[in-house]
């Protein structure tokens, strides 16, 4: 469990316990993307959640591979997770966003964020970003913060590993990104 530990970001759990009784998308490292309403956060790492406000019924799963799975509830460890979305307008599972693709990934032994990158980031603060994550995930928005290691973006579109088509700024308005898990930065090749 060495990856868990290295991936854990406190900064966003923290962030997360200000986001109680609310919906939420959370991205694992793994490539699962979680959808529910938040319920409460114990000792710092694992999430309850409950069936999202806009989900129809349950809460809901998204796997790699593009399947959605219900359950009646979830407890969840954070410190697998590399990125969360709120501000939730409608179910992001519907079946436009659900088209799957194959994706292969490998898991590295061990990992260290990189600085560099986020020194680059900081840099481009007000613009209109693209980062990817571990996991296959890719965010793209307008920057608007990088601190405790945590990027805060407007999203404009998230891409997962299971998605052909990405969830838009008409389902979620904004995203927070573990730095520990980025693995690219760049500005978009979109004019705004």
């Amino acid at each position: 469990m060495g990856i868990f530990r290295e991936l854990r970001n406190e900064c966003l759990i923290k962030e997360l316990e200000h986001e109680l009784n609310t919906d939420v998308l959370l991205f694992g490292f793994d490539g699962i993307v979680y959808f529910g309403n938040l319920q409460k956060v114990d000792d710092c790492r694992i999430a309850f959640l409950s069936p999202a406000i806009e989900a129809d019924s349950n809460v809901e799963i998204l796997s790699p591979g593009g399947e959605v799975v219900d359950v009646r509830f979830l407890n969840l460890d954070l410190w697998q997770i590399v990125a969360k979305a709120t501000g939730v307008k409608t179910s992001p599972f519907d079946n436009s966003t659900t088209t799957a693709a194959v994706s292969q990934r490998t898991e590295a032994s061990e990992r260290q964020e990189s600085h560099e990158l986020i020194c680059l980031l900081r840099r481009m603060i007000g613009d209109l970003v693209v980062i990817t994550t571990l996991g296959g995930f890719i965010f793209q928005g307008t920057l608007g913060n990088v601190d405790d290691e945590l990027a805060f973006i407007s999203v404009d579109e998230i891409f997962g590993p299971a998605t052909s088509s990405g969830i838009s700024d008409s389902v979620v308005s904004t995203a927070v990104i573990n730095l520990e898990a980025i693995t690219s930065v760049s500005r978009s090749a979109e004019c705004c």
